[in-house]
């Protein structure tokens, strides 16, 4: 009995599955699923946001200078109060030590210093490019 049903359902599926016709998509359908793809909003958690803004980088930038200008150009004879208190006049008349000014490079090491720092700057920006290009 259970042999005959089996045979029954699989003479049954056959008729159906005879008598369907093979679905094609259309002839645009990668078109239209690469449309609806596109028309999705991109997603914020992934966007690239910088810690510091330019405007922030570029008021402490305008500081630095500032305060190295002063310190190089503004007026060094004024009496600074509390001055002897942080004992800074030995960074007044700082000279650099004989170990620093006695270092000698040979041509060699500073051509390839030079050209590792070149290659470097290349490299960084080649990088750079197509790391922007792949997130685009």
């Amino acid at each position: 009995m259970k042999e005959n049903a089996d045979k029954h359902l699989d003479d049954l599926s056959r008729k159906v599955i005879g008598k369907s016709a093979v679905e094609s998509p259309s002839f645009d359908f990668t078109q239209a699923v690469m449309t609806q793809i596109n028309a999705l909003e991109v997603s914020n958690a992934t966007t690239y946001v910088p810690l510091i803004s330019k405007r922030i980088w570029l008021c402490i930038g305008i500081v630095i200078v500032s305060v190295l200008g002063y310190l190089l150009f503004g007026a060094s004879g004024t009496d600074i109060k509390g001055i002897e208190y942080l004992k800074l006049d030995r960074y007044v008349n700082f000279e650099v030590p004989a170990v620093i000014t006695g270092f000698n490079v040979s041509q060699t090491m500073f051509y390839v210093a030079i050209l590792f720092g070149i290659m470097l700057a290349i490299q960084i920006s080649i990088l750079k490019h197509q790391l922007d290009k792949r997130y685009k």
